[in-house]
């Protein structure tokens, strides 16, 4: 079967441009737009009618896309530039509401609901974040649950299981990989905030992975962007280089890197030049189509 892959977005925390910034990437973000500009990391899997992740730009994105269907929306973790878009899962059709008198608000967000899918700690940890995900899912029913910790999901010939792992170390496994599977194509997705990730979970062989970028902790010049105390923030946040030691330990056959930072100070082009020096491993851009297998 394989799947078709849209980076509905490819940025971290904060949009590019960021509002208020002049730095030069976010000058050049403005005056081109995309592949330059960014918005929140998240994934569209076309033959799924899944998105993974739901960052604050999801509607815009999904309406750049041209994106009708969406049957399922994949839940990493519970982080807010992951999650602070969940109010998606309101979007429904309503032409029918228009011209059926008996045919409310509550019939229609009741019809054709998504399935969040992800582990049950995730979708808990997620609610206490945002409790008003708890009352549009199990109050009004705008959506359903299918936790991986308990049941493996089979959309069609894919199955989709969770790699789950804890964001900082501990037990408490409160975020999650997602492994898909077919009978030609596996595809692993740990698109953010992944240092606990046990390797030894992952397949032996992976057409393609989607990590997250790794911060730089240098412009391309090699001016220093980050202070000591900036470092001991981003301690458990994952360098380049790390994140590149692990695409060389999963060894898959294609690496897709997201999550790039405004922070980074690179631009579309820098991301373009680096990759090229790798093989088998590319920088997303904000509507990037790729299909697996190739």
């Amino acid at each position: 079967m394989g799947l078709t892959i849209t980076v509905l977005g490819s940025g971290g925390n904060s949009p590019i441009p960021t509002p208020t910034c002049r730095c030069h990437v976010c000058e050049r973000a403005r005056a081109e737009g995309v592949p330059e500009a960014r918005h929140g990391n998240s994934l569209y899997l076309e033959e799924l009618s899944a998105m993974v992740d739901a960052p604050e730009f999801v509607y815009e994105n999904l309406e750049r896309e041209d994106v009708d269907e969406l049957d399922y929306i994949f839940v990493t973790h519970w982080h807010p530039d992951h999650t602070a878009g969940l109010r998606v899962v309101q979007s429904r059709p309503t032409s029918r509401m228009f011209s059926e008198a008996d045919y409310g608000l509550i019939d229609s967000a009741r019809e054709n609901r998504p399935t969040l899918v992800t582990t049950r700690r995730v979708y808990e940890r997620t609610c206490e974040l945002y409790d008003g995900l708890r009352h549009f899912v199990e109050d009004v029913g705008f959506a359903d649950t299918h936790f991986l910790d308990e049941d493996p999901l089979t959309v069609g010939e894919t199955r989709i299981e969770s790699i789950p792992y804890s964001l900082s170390g501990n037990a408490d496994m409160d975020a999650t990989a997602f492994l898909l599977e077919d009978p030609e194509t596996t595809v692993l997705l740990a698109t953010d905030d992944a240092r606990y990730l046990d390797e030894s979970e992952l397949p032996d062989h992976v057409d393609l992975a989607v990590f997250e970028c790794g911060y730089f902790p240098e412009t391309p010049d090699g001016t220093p962007i980050l202070t000591e105390s900036d470092e001991a923030i981003l301690a458990e946040e994952l360098t380049h280089a790390e994140v590149m030691e692990r695409v060389r330990r999963v060894d898959a056959d294609r690496t897709l890197l997201t999550e790039i930072e405004h922070l980074y100070g690179r631009t579309h082009d820098d991301y373009r030049e680096r990759g090229q020096s790798y093989e088998g491993v590319e920088f997303a851009y904000d509507g990037l189509t790729l299909s697996v297998p190739y």
